[in-house]
């Protein structure tokens, strides 16, 4: 049976604004595998997240910077980028833009 989700349903129902895990073991995938969207709302990076697996990103919606170890990459629709295991990664939205939108995910390892 394949397993399907939509991600308006899925935001309504986890009461999530910035973003929500689409896949994950709950439908299915198996050995780490999961995507979800995330939607980069603040225009100064926050926090970064470092992984022990990669993390692959394409650029649904708006305009954002990415910053991935050391260096800086401009986030437009249709960019798409891999953070590999261990390097640290944070986004930002770009000023004049209300969010960008992107969808990540974490391949089986």
């Amino acid at each position: 049976m394949v397993s399907f989700v939509k991600f308006d349903e899925v935001m309504e129902k986890e009461g999530r604004k910035g973003g929500c895990t689409l896949l994950d073991e709950r439908h299915g995938c198996v050995n780490g595998c999961r995507c979800g969207i995330s939607m980069y709302k603040d225009d100064e990076y926050g926090k970064a997240s470092v992984h022990d697996d990669q993390e692959g990103f394409y650029v649904l919606e708006g305009r954002g910077r990415a910053l991935v170890g050391e260096e800086e990459i401009m986030m437009e629709p249709g960019v798409a980028f891999m953070v590999p295991a261990g390097v640290s990664h944070v986004m930002k939205r770009e000023p004049g833009y209300e969010c960008c939108k992107v969808l990540w995910f974490h391949g089986a390892v």
